[in-house]
Formats: C-alpha cells, structure tokens, sequence
C-alpha cells in the first residue's frame, strides 16, 4: 500500500480550518484587552497575530499540494498562475495588515479617520482582487468539472460563493465564514487522494 504524499497536507488543511477561527476569536478578546488596558483600544500586536501569520503559512502549503495534486494526478496545469497570484497575496496582505498595525502602534495617537480611510482602502483593494482570482479559479475548475472527484467540484462551489462574497466588499465578512469550510474541504481533497491511491 503506497503511503499517501498528501496526508500531511490534508491534516494541515484541518488545522487551517481551526486555527482561523481560533484567531478571529482571540483578536475580539485582545481589542477588550486592550481597550480596558490602554482605555483608547491602541493597535498592538498579539498572539492573533501569530495565528494568522501560521494560518497564511499553513494556507501557502495546501496551496503548493493542491497545485501538485492536480498536476500528479489531472495533468492539470491551468490553475498554476492564479495560485501563484493567490499565495503572493496572502503573504503580502499579511505583511501589510502586520506592517500597519506596527506602525500604528508607533505612531499612535494617529488620526482616527485617517486610518480609518487606510484600512477601508486597503481592504477593499485586497477583497477585490483575491475575489477577482477565488472566481477565476473556481470557473476554470467548474469548466470541466467532469474531470474531477465530487471534493473538488465542492472545493470550486465554495471558492466560487467566496470570490462573489469578497468582490462585493460589502458580503465580504460572509466569506470569512467559508474560509474553514473551504479548508475542510481541501483536506478531504487529500484524503480523498490517499484512499484512490491506496485501493487502485
């Protein structure tokens, strides 16, 4: 029996799945935290922050083995660009988001409408464009969805609710509800993989 490659990438996919909500959870907790604290709610960096930056790095690897197991097991290429755009703008939305929160945690007090309109403006720009490559990667999947096991098809459908969700801007915050599921189903994709592997 063949060990499965994609075992790890699959467990890794379910932490993905607890570690978001987990973050989401405790930046609330840290805003109270800071807020009774400081009493004006001042940005600080906190250990939702390294959550995250575990959730991104954790996302970049499910990423890179879905995109092998596509080519291993579909000789499927046309997705390569898009999830290399996809992990380019995870890394770099995370160095933003923490770069900002860096500086305003030395620059503060800072002008409250002013990063109001910073975040308002960076976030509708990141919505757009990774709604914009979540919609293209699901159509292009969709597009020949015959070829591929029911989990990707799920994969798609839920990527494809999450790209509409995020280029909205406005019904972005339902796409963080998907992010988990989204994640579950990945790792059904590579366990998936490892039972056709295993009784083939």
């Amino acid at each position: 029996m063949e060990e499965n490659k994609y075992k790890l990438a699959g467990w890794l996919a379910v932490c993905q799945a607890v570690v978001f909500p987990c973050a989401i959870v405790l930046s609330i907790i840290e805003a109270g935290i800071g807020g009774g604290i400081f009493g004006d709610r001042r940005p600080f960096i906190g250990p939702s922050d390294f959550l995250m930056v575990v959730f991104t790095a954790i996302g970049i690897y499910t990423l890179l083995m879905f995109r092998r197991l596509l080519h291993e097991r579909y000789e499927y290429h046309e997705l390569d660009l898009l999830i290399i755009i996809a992990i380019w703008w995870a890394i770099v939305f995370q160095a933003v988001a923490l770069g900002m929160g860096v500086l305003a945690m030395i620059f503060w007090p800072i002008d409250r409408i002013m990063m109001a309109i910073t975040v308002l403006v960076f976030f509708t720009a990141a919505m757009v464009t990774i709604g914009i490559v979540d919609i293209m990667i699901a159509a292009k999947l969709l597009r020949i969805k015959e070829t591929f096991s029911e989990y990707i098809r799920g994969f798609a459908y839920v990527t494809m609710v999450a790209g509409i969700c995020e280029v909205s801007v406005l019904f972005s915050p339902l796409s963080l509800i998907l992010i988990p599921v989204s994640a579950i189903i990945l790792a059904l994709v590579f366990f998936h993989d490892r039972q056709q592997v295993d009784f083939v």
